[in-house]
């Protein structure tokens, strides 16, 4: 029973650091933008603690072996798109969530997109193909003393009030490593991934177990938990625009999941980890996707000026 609840409770504990950091890769771009890169690179780094509370052991390198393939171009489209989608929803896959739990209700409609976009391209038919990778051999512990100076060593390029912060995603890094290790599909687009494939080929084994969606309610327990202030029901507003503008910001992120094979929540703590090239390349394109929806944003906003 306990090895049961255990990821259930570290989800829990997950969502509280990531509503209190305000977790982001949307955020975290436009810090680097801002010429602020420290707290982007510390997400960065969030999936490399997996290979310091795993034993360095052929049962770790097997639980991220399925997560390694070679770059193709599906990798590339699949993460600028998803990119491009979170910068118009304004908040990657797990910061969605947060926002959700927060009371932007609105949000609702991205999830749902995803799921559409996810479906629609899987439904095309298209002939993908994507060359696995054999497992690779875990880093030694050279990389990792590197991997950490250079974590450690953001902290002095950064005000003291913001230490705080980095401190909290490296403890989220630590705890979300944990449950990648006992669980490694507990992330919420692995969730929809799988619900989306079910709905689509009417295959009831590929519906996740209960213990999933339990993870994934202790993480929104988590995230409401963590939030300084929510918006009540009776404050939310429904708005046409809002609602078709992240129903649309959905569909693109859920399209370009299904291309590069996860959201960005997989490509961090699952693809970077295992050293998968084509996780590095999604993560990279992900990054110039959000780049590229921002200045379309501040482009739309200054013509409608």
């Amino acid at each position: 029973m306990f090895l049961y609840l255990l990821p259930i409770i570290l989800a829990i504990l997950v969502g509280y650091l990531t509503q209190r950091t305000g977790l982001c890769m949307v955020r975290g771009v436009h810090e680097m933008l801002d010429k602020r890169p420290a707290f982007l690179l510390t997400i960065l780094c969030c999936g490399f603690w997996y290979w310091l509370i795993s034993p360095f052991s052929p049962e770790a390198l097997l639980k991220l072996s399925f997560d390694r393939y070679a770059v193709s171009f599906h990798f590339m489209l699949g993460g600028f798109l998803f990119g491009l989608g979170a910068a118009i929803n304004k908040g990657c896959s797990i910061s969605t969530i947060s926002k959700l739990s927060r009371g932007h209700y609105h949000m609702l409609m991205t999830v749902l997109g995803w799921i559409i976009g996810w479906t629609l391209l899987t439904a095309a038919n298209l002939t993908l193909s994507y060359n696995n990778l054999p497992a690779a051999t875990a880093p030694s512990l050279f990389h990792l003393a590197v991997l950490i100076a250079i974590g450690f060593s953001l902290f002095y390029f950064v005000s003291q009030d913001r230490r705080l912060t980095l401190v909290g995603l490296v403890f989220f890094g630590i705890t979300a490593s944990i449950l990648t290790f006992l669980l490694p599909e507990w992330s919420p687009s692995q969730l929809l991934k799988d619900i989306s494939a079910t709905i689509l080929h009417q295959q009831q084994s590929q519906w996740p177990s209960l213990q999933r969606f339990l993870i994934i309610a202790g993480l929104v327990f988590g995230m409401a938990a963590g939030a300084s202030h929510r918006v009540k029901i009776s404050e939310f507003q429904i708005k046409p625009r809002q609602l078709i503008t992240h129903l649309s910001a959905g569909i693109i992120m859920g399209i370009g999941a299904s291309l590069a094979l996860g959201g960005n929540d997989s490509q961090l703590l699952l693809a970077l980890p295992a050293i998968s090239p084509a996780g590095a390349i999604s993560v990279l394109f992900i990054i110039l996707g959000i780049t590229s929806g921002m200045m379309l944003r501040k482009r739309l906003s200054r013509t409608s000026n």
